[in-house]
């Protein structure tokens, strides 16, 4: 069963990976991991050419709202690597500026359509009536004379942005809570304004359908052993078999793979929920909201209290509501983690930073925002997880080779870490190899690590539970040790920094906490 659309993940990293295997000097553990990440860093300048876009459409100074999004530390630690919500990001960027720009030429369009309604009936000698009077005498002409004369140019933009909605998610399915307030924003104009909604609604179902049947095409050759051809055959069997209609098509149609769907079971089920971890509903809105936008928190809460005062600029309400909008149907899922916040950064920065720039205090604000950025880019940037990949890379460089410390039936066990990136082993058998026992209980890392017959067996670790492995009566030899490791989930014991902080001299002390913040490499004896 497919959870994710494989074409997104392709054109992430896959045009990397071939290069890698065109060229055998740039085979190696560093490249593979920098290309796939360039490529999401050039994607990453599509949320900048939004932005600017953004700021045209809302009269707003881009020179200044852009700093503001370049300086984020997300720009430099989420946005620059190949997640899919990093594609989410600049993809839902993309689709702001098309719905923005529909919304924007039909109030043009009806701002020009009463001007010159006023001068007609300015210039009208011969009877006088109201504006009203003169509407519905406009509404009985031909459709057609009335269109010709308000051409919008709206339906090539509102195509694109079915065919964007459709991309976004089968990149991410939660796409679809946040281009709901926007897409909506954009119906509820047109059918106020009479501008067509239904045909509106009929263009953007046009454009979904193209890449929603190319994506789900693909996954289907992609998850299962069938062909085009394959796939062909059974829609001619179909349309000329003489039995049972309805169960053929049901076996048609169940032969496809939707990812999305498939997604959406998937997160439904607690069972695999629990799998990934359970937050309070609250996580969202206390803790990843000020994590991704730190000091400007403040400014969205006094946004937020004007709104509900009723004096507040349409702009400010508009995108306020496109900001909070995912974030509460979000924090209704039980699984919550910053990044899957992402695509509100643009946002929550297009809101604020006009603020920021008026106020008296912008001197001091800038600073704030550039000491919580620069202190969670060190964080998350360096410190957090932070040896995983370095001893990744250390298993590739001596896994081949004529001096190779590994070999291919070697196990590797990581405990109580983020998801090793197996792609950087470089090997056919990473995914035998690297056996990822994510938070599983002691017991089951004891009866993992001494189950293993016929090869040796390594585990990763963080510094903080060394104790604990020691306790299982697990043998082992420390092969290396990989320092700037830090996982909130085990954090240093408070006493071992309490007597750092009381005898800081001591090199013992110095020690104790240089183990706690690094990643282990071990060799099991058996």
């Amino acid at each position: 069963m497919g959870l994710r659309s494989v074409s997104p993940i392709y054109l992430m990293s896959g045009p990397s990976f071939s290069l890698l295997k065109q060229i055998s000097e740039l085979r190696t553990s560093y490249w593979a991991l920098v290309l796939p990440r360039l490529v999401a860093c050039i994607s990453s300048l599509l949320i900048d050419f939004s932005v600017v876009q953004l700021c045209d459409l809302f009269s707003l100074q881009s020179s200044f709202v852009l700093i503001i999004l370049a300086s984020s530390y997300t720009m430099f630690t989420y946005l620059s690597r190949p997640f899919s919500n990093s594609l989410e990001t600049a993809i839902f960027s993309l689709l702001l500026v098309l719905v923005v720009k529909v919304v924007k030429n039909i109030h043009r369009i009806e701002a020009q359509k009463i001007l010159e309604e006023m001068e007609e009936l300015e210039n009208d000698r011969y009877e006088r009536i109201t504006l009203e009077e003169f509407r519905k005498r406009e509404k009985t002409k031909p459709m057609g004379d009335r269109m010709s004369k308000y051409k919008d140019g709206n339906d090539g933009n509102v195509f694109l942005i079915g065919v964007v909605a459709a991309v976004g998610v089968f990149i991410r399915p939660t796409f679809a809570v946040f281009s709901f307030v926007p897409i909506i924003w954009l119906l509820g104009v047109a059918v106020v304004s009479g501008d067509r909604p239904i045909s509106y609604l009929f263009l953007m179902v046009c454009g979904a359908v193209i890449p929603s049947a190319v994506f789900i095409l693909t996954d289907t050759v992609y998850y299962s052993d069938m062909t085009v051809l394959d796939i062909l055959a059974e829609f001619r069997q179909c349309v000329v078999t003489p039995g049972d209609v309805a169960e053929c098509w049901e076996g048609f149609f169940s032969l496809f793979t939707v990812a999305p769907w498939n997604f959406l079971k998937y997160n439904t089920d607690p069972a695999n929920v629990s799998l990934h971890g359970r937050h309070p509903h609250y996580t969202h809105l206390l803790v990843n909201v000020p994590l991704l936008l730190g000091p400007l928190v403040v400014y969205i809460l006094r946004a937020l209290y004007r709104v509900c005062l009723g004096d507040s600029p349409p702009n400010t309400t508009t995108l306020l509501c496109f900001l909070t909008a995912p974030i509460l149907l979000l924090s209704l899922v039980p699984h919550q983690e910053p990044r899957f916040l992402l695509p509100v950064l643009p946002l929550g920065i297009l809101l604020c930073a006009p603020s920021i720039n008026r106020t008296k205090h912008k001197g001091l604000l800038i600073t704030l925002w550039g000491a919580f950025n620069l202190a969670c880019l060190l964080f998350y940037g360096f410190l957090h997880q932070g040896g995983v990949i370095p001893l990744v890379s250390y298993i590739q460089k001596n896994l081949h080779g004529g001096n190779s410390l590994f070999t291919d039936k070697d196990k590797f066990f990581f405990y109580h870490t983020y998801m090793p990136p197996r792609s950087l082993l470089l090997s056919n058998s990473s995914l035998e190899q690297i056996i990822d026992l994510q938070g599983s209980s002691v017991q089951i890392l004891a009866e993992s690590v001494k189950s293993r017959k016929g090869c040796c067996s390594y585990l990763a670790v963080p510094g903080t539970l060394l104790d604990m492995v020691t306790q299982q009566n697990i043998r082992y030899d420390v092969i290396n040790t990989f320092p700037l490791h830090l996982s909130m989930e085990d954090p240093p014991p408070y006493a071992v920094i309490r007597e750092l902080w009381n005898e800081w001299m001591k090199k013992s002390s110095i020690n104790k906490l240089s183990n706690a913040f690094s990643l282990f490499f071990l060799k099991i004896k058996s």
